[in-house]
């Protein structure tokens, strides 16, 4: 496994089976307080067939408000925001949603991470450097 890439946690809180809406692909929230990087993930996603960018935020709070577990599948949640950061956004979403799968990501290394990211309802841990169309897709396979 690679350690600093891809950490999964909670493997016995992820749902047997995570939405994807039929011929639209695998919906994806991006949480995230840098508009640019909003940006690069949007391009990213747009770089995978079966991924479609459902929203953006930049806020916990405004993505508790705005996502609903209707035909997404994915949010990809930046950990250290203003106000609401990640973990608490993540914790809350996972709690209302259980079949959404949420990714944590930062530029924190694996062994900086706060130690509630580990039992937050977070499917894994990618660092933000990694982020490519490959490691999202092997991210969902692994998850269904």
């Amino acid at each position: 496994m690679e350690s600093v890439v891809y950490t999964p946690w909670c493997a016995r809180d992820r749902p047997a089976t995570i939405a994807k809406v039929a011929d639209e692909g695998v919906r994806v929230w991006v949480v995230d307080d840098q508009a640019g990087f909003r940006l690069a993930t949007a391009a990213t996603l747009a770089a995978i067939d079966d991924f479609i960018m459902a929203g953006e935020c930049e806020t916990g709070e405004s993505a508790i408000e705005l996502i609903s577990d209707g035909g997404v599948g994915m949010v990809l949640m930046d950990i250290q925001m203003p106000g609401m950061g990640g973990i608490k956004a993540t914790r809350r979403i996972r709690a209302a949603h259980p079949d959404l799968m949420v990714l944590l990501m930062s530029t924190y290394d694996v062994e900086d991470l706060p130690a509630a990211a580990a039992d937050c309802g977070a499917a894994a841990y990618l660092h933000k450097e990694h982020l490519s169309p490959a490691l999202l897709t092997r991210f969902w396979r692994a998850a269904n």
